[in-house]
C-alpha cells in the first residue's frame, strides 16, 4: 500500500515538472532562444496567451506601434488578436541570439488559405524574463522579381 502511494506521488510530482504551466510554476529554460521559442509557440501556436504572465516583465517595453506598453497592454492585445483570428499560426523559420536578444524570423497566416506575413521579431530578456520587444512584417506578396521564398 506505502509503495502504491509513493508510486502515485512521484508520478505525480513528474507530471508537474513536465506541465509547469499547468502547475502554476515557471518553467525553466536552459537559454534565452529556449525561452522566446516556449513563449512564441505558447502564444501565437497553442493560442495560450496567459503565459505572458508568467514570462514577461511588468514594465515590458513595446516598440510596435500598434500596442502600448506594459504586460497587460501586451496581453490584451494578443488576446483579440486570438480571438479575432481563432486559426492564426506564427511558424517559427529561423532564430538567432546576441546577448539578452533574441531574433525570430517567422511566418504569419491568419488561416490556412492566408498567404500571410514574413516577419521578424527581436525580443530582449532579463532575467528569465521578456522585458522588450521589436517587429518588423512584410505581407508575402502574390508574385515576386525572383524564385526566392521569404524565408
Amino acid at each position: 500500500m506505502l509503495k502504491k502511494k509513493l508510486l502515485t506521488l512521484s508520478l505525480g510530482l513528474l507530471l508537474c515538472g513536465m506541465l509547469p504551466g499547468v502547475a502554476g510554476a515557471a518553467p525553466h529554460f536552459k537559454n534565452n532562444k529556449e525561452l522566446a521559442a516556449y513563449f512564441w509557440n505558447q502564444i501565437f501556436n497553442e493560442h495560450h496567451p496567459e503565459v505572458i504572465d508568467q514570462l514577461t516583465d511588468d514594465h515590458y517595453i513595446q516598440h510596435n506601434p500598434g500596442f502600448n506598453d506594459g504586460k497587460q497592454a501586451f496581453k490584451d492585445g494578443i488576446t483579440g488578436f486570438l480571438k479575432e483570428f481563432p486559426e492564426s499560426t506564427a511558424e517559427i523559420k529561423h532564430m538567432g541570439a546576441d546577448g539578452d536578444l533574441v531574433f525570430i524570423h517567422n511566418h504569419i497566416k491568419l488561416n490556412a488559405q492566408d498567404r500571410g506575413q514574413a516577419a521578424v521579431d527581436i525580443f530582449r530578456i532579463k532575467k528569465g524574463k521578456i522585458v522588450e520587444h521589436w517587429d518588423v512584417i512584410q505581407d508575402i506578396p502574390e508574385k515576386t522579381e525572383n524564385n526566392n521564398t521569404m524565408f
